[in-house]
């Protein structure tokens, strides 16, 4: 990949693993060569059941906040999202359900 290259597309859902160690999975609004512009961005976090659920990564912004922006330099690594899981995400954050295939 070239250096010059974005990694992501616009509303693509990826997971990014900040150095401070939270799995944070939002939607991409921009990337520059410094930052991501995220939009809803949830953190992982344990259900009593043993499982996991997503959160609000920041709750003091409220639900129907804008988008954030991280510094690249806060994310040790990053991907795009596992189908199931970024189906839960937009499910969560739009309350639209993505129907399964037959």
């Amino acid at each position: 990949m070239s250096l010059n290259k974005k990694a992501y597309e616009a509303n693509q859902v990826v997971t990014l693993k900040t150095t401070a160690g939270e799995e944070v999975v939002a939607r991409i609004a921009e990337e520059t060569d410094t930052t991501y512009v995220l939009t809803k961005p949830h953190v992982l976090v344990n259900t009593p059941q043993g499982g996991f659920g997503l959160a609000p990564a920041v709750f003091s912004l409220g639900p129907n906040a804008g988008s954030v922006v991280l510094n690249k330099h806060a994310v040790a690594f990053h991907g795009a999202t596992e189908s199931e899981l970024a189906n839960q995400y937009l499910a969560k954050t739009t309350g639209l359900t993505i129907a399964k295939a037959i």
